[in-house]
């Protein structure tokens, strides 16, 4: 059978520092600037822009447009206002469309115009629908008499800045089924 001995190490195998010594965490002083310096930036950076409000998206149209195989394809007609006092610069856009709950569209463009500062612009977007979704709807609006549709368009909007997280916008409301051209 083995035995284990225990044998004492060597003193100076691990030295404890004496209370003269200057280290990183025996000086309070440096601690407590590192945390202050700390606390500054991330103030500095939430405080960019305390006033900053999203974006307004509306839903102007909805127009069929041509399309080849068994894609259906839409033109969605937006209208976006900046409440802000200075210049909105997007850098790309991602969006879907909900129709009666149905997801039936979605897509993503970088062709955005900036907004002026307490401006709008008038653009409109190109979607392509989910087949499946579409028959869903489809089948759904057989089974109603409806005049109009309920929508929700959901955009998530990229300012192209460092650190800032992109603005989601949600738009809804109907349209009359007479306005689908």
């Amino acid at each position: 059978m083995n035995k284990l001995v225990l044998t004492p190490c060597p003193q100076d195998m691990f030295p404890v520092p004496d209370s003269s010594q200057k280290t990183w965490g025996g000086s309070s002083r440096y601690l407590s600037l590192f945390v202050i310096l700390c606390l500054s930036i991330v103030s500095g950076c939430a405080s960019l822009s305390p006033d900053f409000e999203d974006p307004q998206v509306d839903v102007l149209s909805i127009k069929r447009i041509p399309s080849e195989d068994l894609e259906q394809r839409f033109a969605v007609g937006l209208r976006m206002t900046n409440p802000n006092d200075s210049e909105l610069k997007l850098k790309g856009i991602s969006y879907s469309l909900s129709i009666e709950g149905y997801k039936v569209a979605s897509g993503v463009s970088a062709d955005v115009p900036t907004l002026a500062p307490y401006g709008e612009a008038r653009f409109s977007l190109p979607v392509s629908t989910s087949l499946l979704n579409s028959i869903r709807l489809l089948k759904h609006l057989m089974e109603l008499n409806k005049s109009s549709l309920s929508y929700r368009l959901e955009a998530k909007l990229d300012m192209g800045i460092p650190f800032v997280p992109k603005t989601r916008v949600v738009e809804e409301g109907n349209v009359q089924l007479g306005h689908l051209q």
